[in-house]
């Protein structure tokens, strides 16, 4: 990365200032200009925030908490009287709604590149004024109570099943705690082994904290006051903050600070441990300036050359519009099995069939990954091939968004010869960069040529370039 400069300039026509990157090759600057407030906002969207615990007593923002592509946030409701649809298997269209009391609930909720990654939900019968307050498990279907693949103790099964990565952050926040709201139909059949009503069941406590008639019945006659009792909900144990996979009998309570800054899993492919922003919190792990420099870079490359507004209050209103014509969206399973959709094609599989997962940690079937998607070595995950650039003399491809030309690759435009930093050869690959004012601009339309078919074109014009510059390739 040492010939790569990046620089604030106003050596631009118009003198305007700018975020400049300059990468020398062979004597050549290969210059590229971004507007400096689009850098700066793609720039923020990836830097380091944690709010701390946040002072509310009803329903509200406990925490934003986030680093790079990765965003965890935290929300209270306020305890009271809920509707919640309760069905007996997955895509249920007779489920049937009860009106339930309901402690303090605690949605934590992680974000992967602007789109739902996971969620956790757990209940708590005072509200969470203080980060070592413990956490209880929720009494409801669906909810990782004794263990589910590695995902967190708490876990609430959503589906990967909608594209939210444009919506502005406020709309982010409702669409989660609308999923987390109990509008996705819970059910009896999947993850019953380990789901709220047999945890509790199992534990002798009352009927009606997990029978859903009589909690029903009980509510009506008593309201909601009585949620508040700490004796009537198991507290969660765990190993450790580090381990909180699922409920350990001789655990220790699981606390607010510990779910939120432990490592966890938040979803059946979720990678990310520790999560960005815990490396930097915590004392006990360190996070690489590596990482941090690809955040940079993919900041840089996502900018433009002009200046570009975020109005988040009109996009709001739009995606309102939006989802209030949508028609509502149900699952074809059948009961009794576990069931994954392909995010690209939309087919429903049985989990005997394993999903590939990608970049941006979708599920996607083995044949949509073979027609519309790439391997990035670099990355070491599966990247759409609209975002992928194909370098065939490394026979690999990168991700354009994420990876900068002419130091992560070199890729002519005229011949589409492209090589990736890691080729033995990379350093004696020689590109011409083609400027405004140059004879061949009204040629050959691109910025810069590789000396091969610099050469070819100038050797018809008579014109090559001397033998000392001429590429192997």
């Amino acid at each position: 990365m040492s010939n790569v400069n990046y620089s604030f300039t106003n050596q631009t026509s118009d003198g305007s200032l700018v975020f400049r990157s300059a990468v020398n090759s062979f004597g050549l600057d290969h210059i590229t200009d971004k507007e400096i407030s689009s850098f700066y906002t793609n720039f923020s969207s990836l830097s380091y925030l944690d709010t701390g615990l946040l002072p509310v007593d009803g329903s509200g923002l406990l925490s934003v908490r986030s680093a790079g592509p990765h965003t965890q946030i935290a929300y209270q409701h306020k305890p009271g009287m809920y509707y919640i649809n309760w069905g007996s298997h997955e895509g249920d269209r007779n489920a049937l709604k009860y009106y339930v009391a309901q402690p303090y609930r605690i949605v934590i909720a992680d974000l992967l590149n602007g789109n739902i990654l996971g969620a956790r939900t757990f209940y708590s019968p005072v509200p969470i004024t203080y980060p070592e307050a413990p956490l209880y498990h929720v009494n409801l279907p669906n909810i990782n109570c004794k263990g589910y693949r590695g995902n967190g103790v708490g876990w609430i099964c959503l589906y990967h099943n909608e594209d939210i990565s444009n919506y502005p952050f406020n709309e982010k926040v409702a669409k989660i705690l609308d999923r987390c709201s109990g509008t996705e139909a819970y059910n009896d059949a999947n993850m019953n082994e380990t789901d709220g009503p047999r945890f509790y069941s199992s534990n002798n406590k009352p009927i009606y904290t997990w029978h859903p008639n009589n909690w029903q019945s009980y509510s009506e006659d008593n309201g909601y006051e009585w949620t508040l009792d700490p004796d009537l909900w198991i507290p969660i144990l765990v190993q450790d903050r580090d381990h909180q996979d699922k409920h350990y009998q001789n655990g220790h309570p699981l606390t607010f600070v510990d779910a939120i800054i432990g490592n966890y899993q938040a979803y059946y492919t979720d990678s990310l441990i520790p999560k960005p922003v815990n490396a930097i919190v915590r004392n006990d792990i360190s996070i690489s300036s590596n990482t941090i420099f690809n955040w940079f870079k993919q900041a840089y490359n996502s900018s433009s050359s002009s200046l570009q507004h975020i109005d988040p209050y009109a996009n709001s209103s739009k995606v309102r519009v939006q989802t209030s014509i949508a028609p509502p969206v149900f699952s074809q399973e059948e009961d009794n099995e576990d069931y994954w959709n392909c995010e690209t094609c939309g087919e429903s599989y049985l989990d005997s069939f394993s999903p590939i997962s990608t970049y941006n940690s979708d599920f996607i079937c083995e044949s949509c990954i073979n027609e519309y998607y790439s391997w990035c070595s670099s990355m070491e995950t599966f990247i759409s091939n609209d975002e992928a650039l194909y370098l065939n003399k490394s026979e690999q491809s990168v991700h354009i968004s994420h990876s900068l030309p002419f130091v992560d690759y070199k890729y002519c435009e005229s011949c589409s010869n492209g090589w990736h930093s890691s080729h033995p050869d990379f350093e004696k690959v020689i590109f011409v960069e083609i400027l405004p004012e140059h004879e061949l601009q009204h040629l050959v339309y691109v910025d810069h040529l590789c000396s091969s078919c610099f050469n070819q074109i100038m050797q018809d014009k008579s014109q090559p370039l001397s033998n000392e510059n001429e590429s192997p390739f």
